[in-house]
C-alpha cells in the first residue's frame, strides 16, 4: 500500500491551483477598477483645476468692472457735460447771431468808400 495517495494529492493540488487563480483574477479585476477610478479622478482634478482658473479670472475682470458708484459719477459728469454743451450752443447761437447782423451791415454798406 502506498503512503501518499497520489491522485487525491493531484485532486487537491488542482483545487488549491483554480481558487488561487480565481484570488488573483479578483484581485487583477479590482486593481483595474480602482486604477479606472484614480484616472477619472485626476481627470476630474484636472477639469475643477481649470474651472477654478476660469473663476479667479472671471473674479479679476470683475473687480475691474464699473460698480454703482462709478456710475453714478459718470451719469453726474455726463449731466454736467451736457449743461455746458447747452450752454455753449446758446453762447454760439448768439455769436452766430451777431454775425449775420454784422454781415448785413457790411453788405448793405455803399461800395466806394466815397459819398
Amino acid at each position: 500500500m502506498e503512503l501518499i495517495n497520489w491522485a487525491a494529492a493531484k485532486l487537491l493540488f488542482d483545487v488549491l491551483q483554480a481558487l488561487f487563480m480565481g484570488v488573483m483574477a479578483a484581485y487583477v479585476y479590482w486593481l483595474n477598477k480602482h486604477r479606472a477610478s484614480q484616472t477619472a479622478i485626476k481627470e476630474t482634478h484636472i477639469r475643477i483645476d481649470g474651472v477654478e482658473k476660469k473663476v479667479v479670472n472671471l473674479e479679476h475682470k470683475m473687480e475691474r468692472l464699473p460698480n454703482h458708484e462709478d456710475l453714478n459719477k459718470l451719469q453726474e459728469q455726463m449731466a454736467r457735460t451736457n449743461v455746458l454743451l447747452a450752454e455753449i450752443n446758446a453762447s454760439q447761437k448768439a455769436t452766430s447771431a451777431q454775425v449775420n447782423r454784422m454781415n448785413d451791415y457790411l453788405m448793405n454798406q455803399p461800395r466806394g468808400g466815397h459819398s
